[in-house]
């Protein structure tokens, strides 16, 4: 246990279980289902016979899965990203805009994907490393699956992060195919230098114990050695190592009971729906001429009976029960925040629309902070990889969820409070900004010179 990387921390085992299930309802009905019974209970457990493992099969295939809470996660993450986030970095970091990882992906693209699994499973981490033949510095991203271990510790009495493990699969050509390969890749801090070893399964075919393959010292251009971990988890409730809980934890809980309710739903209609001819007054010879020639049922075929004999049909009176619990988890997932589900299109004015949806955009408006904070470090951390001034980097995503409707009034209202000196020329141009009639990324002062050296427009 001493030298085994492999090591795993007991609240990292204990989140795993409840991050496989989010997963697994966020991705939606397909690998829900594919989950059998994981998801919905086995009917009648006690009889092993197929035609019972033929209607448990059926009852799963009956039942409908409303993506409910992937499509609310979906929903949130374009209103975070309704505007592009605003970037200031310097030139020589411009790349990063459209390859943040070295692979193509662009760093707006990646920060999605962040929110994405943040808004999922309520943690991610991100992981600055150098690339000598491009010269380039490129942030990695890692699931909170992969964040294995890590260990903090209280130099000068703030909390350091001193070891970060992360597993990581990397493909190994074989023949026209691959084999995935496993390997840890260790962040430490040691006499005070920070260094990072890679972990690979010893000998031919990968299959002894896991012994060191690299290992190297990362250093900032014009540093001999980092003196911290370029690593930052990042989180639902703030960025420090500890397991936050799932944004949508709550919605994911209603979404499986609304899930297990259709089934039952579903089955009951299945069961139920079908009527049962049924005949009544007969004795033993005519019930055996019956059984021996067949009964034809149609308005085109008389049915003979003897006297005193009768024929109806039998159906069950309907079973509402399971419909009335979906309906009510239905009206409760709408109450936590599943506004796709019932959305309503009229236009609102910018206080009404934050009146409505101040619980959920909270929650949300906290996760694009720490995404904004976390991005901001990661990239600061790029420039000082390549030797340059990261005081000014910065990376904010926009928090103006809703789309505010500004009429003339206001319009009128903000110029008239600028020309009468209520306000300055920059406050006039930022509430501009705020109601987008001004690109909200635009540098003020630069919008104001450009307004200056606008010559004047004359009419005819």
């Amino acid at each position: 246990m001493k030298h085994d990387i492999t090591f795993i921390r007991p609240e990292h085992k204990q989140a795993s279980i409840h991050w496989e299930t989010m997963r697994d309802v966020c991705a939606g009905a397909e690998i829900v289902k594919s989950k059998r019974n994981k998801y919905l209970p086995f009917l009648d457990p006690t009889d092993e016979s197929e035609r019972n493992k033929r209607r448990n099969q059926d009852y799963i295939k009956r039942a409908v899965f409303y993506n409910i809470t992937g499509n609310t996660k979906i929903g949130l993450i374009g209103m975070a990203f309704r505007k592009d986030p605003t970037v200031s970095i310097p030139d020589k970091l411009e790349y990063l805009k459209t390859n943040a990882d070295g692979a193509g992906t662009s760093i707006y693209q990646q920060s999605q994907a962040t929110l994405e699994s943040v808004l999922e499973v309520g943690r991610h981490g991100l992981y600055v490393d150098y690339s000598d033949d491009s010269n380039e510095a490129m942030i990695l991203v890692y699931k909170a699956e992969d964040i294995i271990n890590w260990r903090t510790k209280r130099i000068n009495g703030k909390d350091k992060l001193v070891l970060v493990v992360l597993r990581e699969v990397v493909e190994e050509p074989e023949d026209y195919g691959f084999k995935d390969i496993t390997q840890y890749r260790e962040l430490a801090i040691e006499d005070n230098k920070f260094i990072c070893r890679v972990w690979r399964r010893a000998g031919e075919n990968n299959s002894g114990p896991f012994e060191i393959s690299s290992n190297y010292l990362p250093k900032p251009k014009g540093r001999e050695h980092w003196d911290e971990i370029p690593f930052t988890f990042v989180g639902a409730q703030s960025n420090d190592q500890t397991i936050d809980d799932s944004p949508l934890s709550s919605l994911i809980e209603i979404n499986l009971g609304h899930y297990r309710n259709s089934a039952d739903y579903e089955d009951s209609l299945f069961f139920c729906g079908q009527v049962q001819p049924a005949i009544s007054g007969l004795d033993e010879g005519w019930r055996d001429h019956l059984e021996q020639n067949g009964v034809k049922i149609g308005s085109r075929t008389p049915l003979m009976l003897p006297q005193g004999g009768s024929f109806i049909y039998a159906q069950a009176q309907p079973n509402s029960l399971a419909k009335e619990g979906m309906d009510d988890k239905r009206n409760y997932m709408v109450a936590l925040g599943a506004r796709l589900i019932e959305q309503n299109s009229s236009v609102k004015t910018a206080t009404q629309a934050n009146g409505d949806q101040t619980a959920s955009t909270s929650v949300l408006g906290i996760c694009c902070s720490n995404i904004s904070e976390a991005y901001t470090t990661a990239l600061r951390w790029c420039a000082q990889y390549l030797g340059l001034n990261g005081d000014d980097v910065t990376y904010t995503i926009n928090q103006e969820f809703i789309s505010k409707v500004a009429d003339a009034g206001m319009i009128t209202a903000i110029v008239s409070s600028w020309q009468s000196g209520a306000i300055r020329y920059e406050d006039m141009i930022r509430a501009m900004q705020k109601i987008d009639i001004i690109d909200p990324s635009a540098d003020p002062e630069l919008v104001k010179q450009e307004l200056k050296d606008t010559e004047p427009q004359f009419t005819g």
